[in-house]
């Protein structure tokens, strides 16, 4: 009861961090309150990561070569807007391939593999 009312507490800009579960009595948050956080903040939800350093992505058919200068991570989103993999790049050229048919945002770019 007391973790309820201090999340009701809590500004709403912050209620999207709150914890599912109270620490203190490990009872899940009601449903209601995730949804109305998730409602009041709906553009947290889908923020999609780049990469930390620029890199050039070029498409070749089915492989995708990503140039960077340094070496780094590289999240790929599906099309849902879901993080489907995060690749390790090394500095210079890079080339991924494997990727399962389907459209991909990297670095907010959309990239289709037939």
């Amino acid at each position: 009861m007391l973790s309820m009312l201090a999340l009701l507490l809590v500004p709403q800009t912050m209620r999207a961090d709150a914890q599912r579960r109270d620490s203190t009595t490990h009872k899940t948050l009601t449903t209601e309150l995730r949804l109305q956080a998730q409602h009041e903040l709906p553009d947290m939800r889908h923020r999609m990561l780049s990469s930390a350093q620029p890199v050039e992505i070029r498409q070749q058919g089915r492989y995708l070569c990503v140039t960077s200068r340094h070496a780094q991570l590289l999240p790929v989103y599906s099309a849902s807007g879901t993080l489907y993999s995060s690749f390790r790049l090394s500095k210079g050229t890079n080339w991924l391939n494997g990727l399962p048919r389907g459209s991909y945002f990297i670095n907010n770019r959309k990239f289709t593999i037939n």
